[in-house]
């Protein structure tokens, strides 16, 4: 039942939905989807019934990370609800976790709009967001309502709260970034199972200081010594070279890092056509190989002392496969639920299954680096 109606729903989206709403202007599509998805949240029974048919159940997906124990690897990436605002739409599509954000310490208004612009042909979409948030605070008191709520099923997956430094013209030196961090993290302190520092977001006015080696070393060094009771995750670059990746790596290995995300948004935009007017970085199919190899290239260095995440580009379960067997226990996705629509998750899954098992493993997790030794594989 569960995959007839997912092949439905996907049909509806990509025929009916899709073309009506990528006539909307993205900003618009994003602002409406919050506001009428903070609403339709509240009607439980028509969610736990959505979920039933989205999702796709089976023992061989259940994954264990970080001391958790997922219903499938697959997780919603940050950026897509920065403020905690619809956990329980995003529950309803099949997903094992979700993450949130990124916040920051202050309430940050993001660059001026438009923040996104669809590139349908390469299947990305141009961010340029620019943190916006309502700050850690009002994050903060959310999470506590939600924990109190009368509806638990708002916050019945596992989630990750990402954190980046405020992109404002407050924003000074080295220093600051390291304060504004931590203040985040104290604020967030015990409202999450997992914390990911951001320190790879290329759409801001102060750059991104902390994919500097010695500077990184720095941040965490701060955060080790403000000892947050939530796991650390760092969402790393996708545009820096092995070599100056590596350091990075290592110096993860040095601090209270349990694994990565890898990676944020591609910065080269050589490999589509774009007005340079329109500003912001590339999601999607561009990112796809480029965080592949960098989640191969990590396992290979970093065996199992870091948990991979690998995000970019993942519409399929061919996608996510390919990173899993790179080295990543966890798969990301945002722009998959964009252009292939909300069923694209339990879809992913059904197909892991069947492509670990084709491969004579008896779980997903199973199959975790079993391809990092191979040359990196070309992905349509």
């Amino acid at each position: 039942m569960g995959t007839t109606a997912r092949r439905a729903m996907t049909t509806a989206y990509t025929k009916g939905v899709k073309p009506v709403i990528f006539r909307m202007h993205p900003d618009r599509v994003h602002d409406d989807m919050v506001r009428h998805g903070g609403w339709a949240q509240r009607l439980t029974p028509v969610l736990a019934a959505a979920e039933s048919l989205l999702t796709h159940s089976d023992p061989a997906l259940t994954t264990e990370a970080y001391g958790l124990t997922l219903r499938n690897p697959l997780g919603l990436g940050a950026g897509l609800d920065k403020n905690v605002a619809i956990p329980g739409i995003l529950q309803m599509t099949g997903f094992g976790f979700l993450t949130f954000g990124s916040v920051t310490s202050r309430v940050c208004a993001g660059n001026p709009r438009p923040w996104f612009h669809r590139l349908p042909a390469d299947e990305s979409l141009v961010v340029h967001v620019g943190l916006a948030n309502g700050g850690a605070e009002r994050v903060a008191a959310r999470l506590r309502e939600l924990a109190d709520a009368s509806h638990p099923r708002l916050t019945a997956l596992p989630f990750k709260l990402s954190v980046a430094r405020t992109n404002d013209a407050l924003a000074g030196d080295l220093e600051e970034g390291i304060e504004d961090y931590v203040a985040s993290v104290r604020a967030l302190d015990g409202l999450s199972p997992l914390l990911e520092l951001n320190i790879s977001c290329p759409n801001t006015t102060v750059g991104e200081a902390f994919t500097e080696p010695d500077a990184l070393d720095r941040l965490l060094a701060a955060v080790d010594q403000a000892s947050p009771s939530q796991r650390i995750v760092l969402k790393m670059p996708s545009d820096k070279p092995w070599e100056h990746f590596r350091d990075l790596v290592d110096v993860a290995l040095d601090h209270r890092v349990d694994g990565l995300t890898l990676a944020n948004l591609r910065k080269d935009r050589d490999a589509v056509t774009l007005d340079p007017a329109i500003r912001g970085n590339l999601s999607g199919r561009p990112v796809r190989e480029l965080s592949t190899e960098l989640v191969r290239r990590t396992y290979l260095h970093a065996g199992d002392r870091l948990t991979l995440a690998g995000l970019g580009g993942v519409f399929d379960g061919r996608h996510a496969y390919d990173k899993i067997t790179a080295g990543a226990t966890l798969v990301e996705l945002v722009s998959g639920l964009i252009f292939r629509g909300p069923a694209v998750v339990g879809t992913i899954a059904e197909q892991l299954v069947a492509l670990a098992q084709a491969d004579g493993f008896a779980r997903v997790q199973d199959a975790v680096g079993s391809r990092a030794e191979e040359p990196a594989r070309t992905v349509a």
